[in-house]
């Protein structure tokens, strides 16, 4: 069976625990373009070991100038946005294989990816398996908006519901990282708070000390009343997206607050005079 003729996309960083089960998974395409951020793990010498891999190294400029710049090394029509912690299963590849040889394809399509949490598949709970964009025509995407990005479809925003834009049937899944749990989603929290909240004072956004308590309360009902058919991982899920989403609250109101107060006020000068 030839290999397709797609550019898979993937942006990585210290991805070495799971690039193996990814890149094994993507055999069947023709290429595989990597884009490093600056790892210190072995995700560059993993890559390498397989021959439909390109490896393009881009010290990380952000998450929308990363994705685009996949997009810019791509060389096939097609292309197939993956993270490094995900595994693609036969049925999608099968069905990638159908769309990109229709004549009158759409321009972007999306896939379900199951999400897990515990070792248990998301299917009910806040940030369950859902759509996400994923294949589209390289020369009509490029993607625009902050660290959650969206689709551009030749320059306009691309929403469900845009005739250019296709779904695959609910049961073609990509695979999220099936181990990842309470340790993983704590290991990345410092890093996700920084650069949300950054983006946000960016777009001139602030957050009141009110804000911040009431962040805590308010997110962890709001997101329990969608979770609670999960069971005990439900109840995780809420508690630990309350206290995300407070943190980067708390984060603002720090920035724009505190340290604008005590820069009004050089406790060192004082002392010092």
């Amino acid at each position: 069976m030839s290999k397709l003729s797609v550019s898979v996309l993937i942006i990585a960083q210290n991805a070495a625990y799971s690039l193996r089960r990814c890149l094994d998974s993507l055999t069947a395409f023709e290429e595989v373009v990597l884009v490093d951020g600056g790892s210190s793990d072995a995700t560059i010498e993993i890559a390498k070991e397989y021959p439909n891999v390109k490896v393009f190294q881009n010290p990380w400029p952000g998450f929308i100038a990363q994705r685009n710049f996949s997009i810019e090394k791509a060389t096939h029509k097609w292309c197939f946005m993956m993270d490094a912690d995900e595994a693609v299963s036969e049925a999608v590849i099968n069905e990638i294989s159908r769309i990109i040889q229709l004549p009158q394809a759409k321009k972007l399509y999306r896939i379900v990816r199951t999400e897990y949490f515990e070792g248990e598949a998301i299917e009910y709970a806040y940030g369950k398996s859902d759509y996400q964009e994923r294949l589209f025509q390289t020369k009509h995407i490029r993607y625009t908006g902050g660290n959650h990005h969206e689709h551009l479809i030749d320059g306009r925003l691309a929403k469900v519901g845009d005739p250019e834009m296709g779904e695959f049937p609910k049961e073609m899944r990509i695979l999220h990282w099936p181990h990842y749990g309470i340790d993983d989603w704590i290991k990345k929290l410092p890093r996700f708070i920084v650069l949300v909240a950054e983006e946000k004072l960016d777009r001139g956004k602030n957050a009141s000390a009110f804000v911040v308590l009431a962040t805590l309360f308010g997110t962890f009902f709001q997101i329990y009343a969608k979770s609670w058919k999960q069971g005990k991982v439900g109840f995780v899920i809420a508690v630990s997206e309350a206290c995300y989403r407070t943190l980067v609250k708390l984060n603002m109101y720090t920035k724009k607050n505190v340290r604008k107060d005590r820069s009004k006020n050089n406790f060192e000068q004082q002392y010092l005079n």
